[in-house]
Parts: C-alpha cells; structure tokens; sequence
C-alpha cells in the first residue's frame, strides 16, 4: 500500500527524514480525532509551521467529516503538508529583508579595536535608527567601548572583544527575532489563505453529504474534485430539489411509498453454522465388581479361583503357586463394571437462510413540452427521492426520460453517477411526446439480468394517444408471465384515459388541487 504522505516524508523542505515522518503522522492522527488536541508538535522542529497547523486543524467541521472518512482525512493531511512545502519555498524564494542587515553585523562582529572608530559611527547610527533603547541600548555599549579602548582604565575593564562580542550576539538575537516574525507573517497570510479555501469546501462538502446521503460516503474523493469550487457539481441545483422534498413532505412521503411499491421477494441461499450434538457411550470401569464376566489370568489374590487356593494348602504345591503368582498366571475372576456417559460435540452444519431482495426501478419520465413548469418539478423531485431510495435500499435503477425520443441512464452504480444524475436534473423539458420508445426501451431492460424483476413507473401528463396495439400486448405478457408491475404517476387533468388504461396502477396529482398529494399518499397506503 503505497504511503500518502510518502512525497512530503522524502522530499519535503522542513526537519529530516524521521521528523517530516513525525510530522506527516500527528497531523492525520490529530484530523481523525473528535477531539480538540493539538498535534504535540513544536515549532523548532517544525521550523515555525506548528502553531499554525494547529490552527488549521482547530476547526469542528474538519474533526467531524475526517472522523468518518479515512480518505478525507488524507486529503487533508496532504493538503496541510503541501501548504508547509509551498510556504517554506515561497520564504526560500522571497528576498530576505533582513540580508543587508545580517552582513552588516557578520562585518561587525570580525572588527578590530584599531579600525573600530569609523564602523562604529556607522553602526552607532543604524542601532540608532532601527532599535529602541529598550532593545540595544546605545549609549551603555558607547561607554564600555570607550572604556575598553582607554589606556589608563583598559586593565580594569571588560576587554574590546568581549563587548564586542556582547553587542553582536544582542543584535544577533533581535534580527533572528524579526526574521522569525518575518516568517511567521508569512506562514499565516498562508494559512488563511489555505484555512479559508478548506473551511469552505469542508462546509460545502458537510452539506452536500447531507443532501446527497446515501447517494455517496466517499468524502476524501468528493473533496478532491476540485481545489476551489465544486466544479463537477451544481450545489444550488441539488440544494434546490433537496429543499423541495424538505419542505413538502407528501412529496417525500410519496416517494418512500413508491419505493416500497414492489414486495420484497425471498431468496434461499445456504450457510454453515457450529451446531452441537450430544454422543451417549458406554465406558468401563474395571476397578469395580458389578457383574463377572469370565475367568482370566493375573496376578489379583482377591479374585483367586478356590483351586488355585488349594495349591497352597499342600506344601508340595505352594511351589507351583508362587511360581504362578510371579508370573500373574492365576486363574481369577474377571469382573467389569460399565456406566452410560454422555459428551457434547461441535461440528459444522448447513442450513437454509431466506433473504428478502428487493427488486430494481425502471422509471420513465416525461420530458416533453407540456410537462414544463410544476409538473417538470414534481418530476424531477420524484427522481431525485427515488434515486436516493434505490442507493439506500442497493436497488439499481434505469432512468429513461422522453418527449419525442429517448435519454437513457444506467444508474445500476448510483454511487459513481451522481454527475449524470444532476445532468438530468438540469436537464430542460421540450418537444412532442411520444411514449412508446421509452416503454420499448423498459421492456428490452427487462429482459436485461440487471432488470429482470424490476417496476415500472412512468411520471407523465399522458396528454398522448394511445399507446399501440403490439406495445399494449407485450406489456401484457409481461405483466402476465413476469410478473412485472406497471404503475403510471398522473400529473395533471388532462390525461387521456386510454394511454394509462394498460397500467396496473394509476396515481393522480393535481397542482391546482392543494391536497391531492396527501390523498395520492393515502391511496398508495391502501394497496
């Protein structure tokens, strides 16, 4: 797996090798946390980057969106990494206003006590007209150079290097400290600049994942694909069909309906399972004397045969029985005792397991003139409800829209369609209608492995003729053989009763009718 922040570990223009890695590491971790902790890095070992990556990262809408999307985070780690590596470049690039001032203390500082009169006067002055008293107090480093120089006091004086060298190092630490402020000023005008366009498309981003869920959880790609604005989706557009069924809830409760239109089929698949099973057995205890099951040779005094006690009672024979009691070859009862025990054992087993598949949409729409204005919004907020319906239920879905042809979109991978999708939805409505094509094209999906037990659903006015003979009969055989579901979404009055005559179920709505919609709902909810 190849490492994302790799470039910036090998390449980049702070620290080494170990430190960019460390720094490359705190900033993802910090960006994955829920938490407001800061990195833990410092600015000496991030050359004055750290207060300003904390800043960065300081932000709750980045904690929540990086919390849940590891790619995200990434990107926003390199992002950060690469506002390091361009601010450092551009600080490398710039001319240091600090340079002049620099070369003029290294020339100082090499100075000897017999050419020191003319560099002081010139040094003096620019102390002067740079440095407060506070900061390089002129006159105190006037006097002890004096002194240093005064052949009566010289002895008993700090020497003229080390005053010398004093003044060097003080004025050494304040241009240090005005280069780093210096740096600092231009590390943050950076960082706002970075901040700002992050913030704005995390917000951006933040509210398109809303209006979109579950269309995408992919946020580390959406974020990528752009690194200003949103240039491959129209925000206001989904905003704007997103709104629509916010704020009419029939017309959201209208669409979670359709989307339950079809009944879930069962589908048998088989699955190993650790069952248990309990083994009776038998086992033998031959210590005890439950029942005498024969005669065997041993050594057990205890189970001895009277004959063989005999051999004992004549001092002739006590030979013979030591001899065989050695040799465990006396003739003894065998007993045995046995009891019944019972043990668990685990094994694998299969079963049968139903699962309920439900089946996907083929939804045509009517794109034609007549269906500009209300009824085109109706519709399109309808696909936009449906479409999230099928992503959230893994339905695939086909989308053929027609006025006097067809647009046909395969939205069997809704995740990576969002882009065709909002093309449809800016789509403008014209033309003739002719429903016919989009039905044909329904029926050859149908046949498709993808569609075979799909729904279909047909959002038109129906001002048409009807529909002929021959499309009317294969409909026919589909519904009857497959059983495959027409339904027709009537928008409007005007429809002709025999194009929708063919349907196995027809809705109505009117605009003009202010409850027609929850009555829509109602009628639904009684199939």
């Amino acid at each position: 797996m190849s490492n994302p922040f790799g470039k910036f570990e090998t390449f980049g223009p702070v620290g080494d090798a170990s430190t960019r890695k460390k720094i490359a590491e705190n900033i993802y971790s910090t960006a994955r946390s829920k938490t407001s902790h800061k990195t833990g890095l410092t600015n000496s070992e991030t050359e004055s980057f750290a207060s300003s990556i904390d800043d960065i990262l300081d932000n709750s809408t980045l904690k929540e969106l990086c919390a849940k999307d590891n790619a995200l985070a990434e990107k926003v780690t390199t992002e950060i990494l690469d506002f390091v590596t361009n601010t450092k470049r551009e600080m490398n690039t710039t001319s240091n206003p600090f340079d002049a001032e620099r070369t003029k203390l290294n020339s100082f500082f090499k100075i000897e006590s017999k050419g020191f009169s003319n560099s002081w006067r010139e040094v003096s002055k620019f102390i002067k007209d740079n440095y407060s008293i506070r900061q390089l107090d002129y006159d105190f480093y006037a006097k002890q150079f004096s002194q240093s120089l005064d052949k009566k006091t010289r002895k008993s004086q700090q020497s003229f290097e080390s005053v010398r060298d004093h003044l060097s190092e003080k004025w050494e630490g304040l241009i240090d400290a005005k280069q780093t402020q210096w740096e600092l000023d231009i590390i943050d005008k950076s960082r706002k600049k970075v901040a700002q366009n992050m913030y704005k498309r995390l917000e951006e981003l933040q509210e398109l994942q809303e209006l979109l869920e579950p269309f995408t959880n992919e946020l580390g790609r959406l974020f990528d694909m752009s690194t200003g604005t949103w240039k491959n989706v129209n925000f206001e557009l989904l905003k704007h069909y997103a709104e629509l069924l916010k704020n009419d809830k029939a017309l959201q409760e209208l669409a979670e309906m359709l989307g339950r239109m079809q009944d879930a089929e069962k589908e048998i698949e088989e699955e190993l399972f650790q069952n248990t099973r309990i083994k009776n057995e038998w086992k033998i205890e031959h210590a005890s004397r439950s029942d005498l099951v024969g005669i065997k040779e041993s050594d057990d005094l205890s189970s001895m045969l009277p004959s063989e006690t005999a051999l004992l009672a004549d001092p002739s024979l006590q030979t013979v029985f030591m001899k065989k009691f050695v040799e465990k070859k006396l003739q003894t009862f065998e007993y045995e005792g046995r009891f019944r025990s019972s043990k668990e054992e685990e094994f694998l087993d299969k079963r049968e397991k139903s699962k309920e598949i439900k089946g996907p949409f083929i939804i045509c729409v009517d794109t034609s003139g007549s269906m500009h204005g209300t009824p085109e919004t109706v519709a399109k907020s309808l696909c936009f409800a449906i479409l999230k319906i099928a992503l959230r239920e893994n339905r695939k879905c086909y989308l053929i829209s027609f006025s006097t042809g067809i647009r046909t979109l395969d939205l069997s991978d809704l995740k990576n369609s969002l882009d065709r999708i909002i093309s449809f939805l800016s789509m403008s409505f014209h033309g003739g209608t002719d429903a016919a094509p989009a039905l044909n094209e329904a029926l050859k999906q149908l046949k498709e492995e993808n569609y075979k037990k799909a729904d279909v659903l047909m959002i038109s006015d129906f001002v048409m003729e009807g529909l002929e003979e021959t499309l009317n009969l294969q409909i026919d055989k589909a519904q009857q053989e497959d059983k495959t579901k027409f339904h027709s979404l009537v928008i409007g009055s005007s429809h002709n009763q025999e194009a929708i005559s063919g349907f196995d179920n027809n809705w109505f709505y009117d605009a003009n009718k202010g409850d027609t919609m929850i009555s829509l709902v109602k009628g639904l909810r009684s199939l």
